[in-house]
């Protein structure tokens, strides 16, 4: 759903310049919709100006329009947040796209076996955002996450393991471009995370993150194709540092998400 450039802003949509069946319009409206970090946040014109990059009243003139269509919804203040036709449009992609269902029992099963959050992500751009979540039974500690929380490729395990499972020509296309996105001071940091966890996954079928994206949350993620579906995938697996360190992640957490996997390929699920 969303771009963000290093700036924070969202990137303008690919193809705006010069393209003349580009409609600048409803990308722009996309562009509001995107600036949603999740489905709980609620922003006014002048945040979402500033994550857009766009103008102020061409903001409210969109809020407006996206609020009479349903596709944002409006608090007792001057803030928005999601409205029922997004949920609509998710729900229609779920029905289009077997795989999020099929996968959602097994991924279940292994929340409860790790005790920690499960979450299915999908590529969106530089960033990949989570279309399902999952909770142990029983599980005691939990994260402040949802469905439609977007981690940065460049700063998330579940990233790394993305980038692991792209095509190579795609993969150049999309390093450079993080590379080019991040400061200059971090880029030697991103090259390596990038060429350890590939490495990982070629080896072992997963990939660690210590700290990778937040310092007390550590995360082991895999790829994942399924036959059928559309959009790049990845399981990623995520707790407190205290509790998945890097031993448990290496030694219990990472073998029992293949396991999953295994049973999933068993059935036809995953490839």
């Amino acid at each position: 759903m969303r771009d963000v450039g290093a700036s924070g802003a969202v990137a303008a949509p690919d193809g705006e310049d010069g393209d003349r069946q580009f409609v600048t319009a409803l990308a722009r409206g996309l562009q509001v919709l995107r600036a949603f970090r999740d489905a709980a946040e609620t922003l006014g014109n002048r945040e979402i100006a500033a994550r857009t990059g766009l103008p102020k009243p061409t903001v409210s003139r969109l809020t407006h329009t996206l609020l009479t269509l349903g596709y944002l919804v409006h608090d007792d203040g001057e803030r928005y947040g999601l409205g029922p036709a997004v949920l609509a449009l998710s729900a229609a992609f779920l029905r289009q796209n077997s795989f999020p269902q099929l996968a959602r029992p097994h991924l279940q099963d292994l929340a409860t076996a790790v005790q920690a959050h499960v979450a299915l992500g999908l590529l969106d751009g530089v960033h990949s955002v989570y279309i399902q979540l999952w909770r142990g039974a029983g599980q005691t500690i939990t994260l402040s996450r949802e469905v439609g929380f977007h981690l940065p490729l460049a700063r998330s395990v579940m990233g790394m393991a993305m980038l692991a499972g792209m095509e190579e020509g795609e993969r150049g296309a999309m390093i450079e471009r993080l590379r080019r996105d991040s400061p200059a001071e971090d880029r030697p940091r991103l090259d390596a995370t990038i060429a350890r966890c590939l490495r990982e996954v070629e080896e072992h079928g997963f990939c660690v993150g210590v700290g990778v994206w937040h310092r007390d949350i550590n995360a082991v993620a895999a790829p994942v194709h399924s036959p059928g579906a559309r959009g790049l995938f990845a399981v990623n697996v995520s707790g407190p540092a205290f509790l998945l360190t890097e031993t448990v992640l290496r030694t219990d957490t990472g073998p029992k998400l293949l396991a999953a996997m295994a049973r999933m390929r068993a059935l036809g699920i995953v490839d």
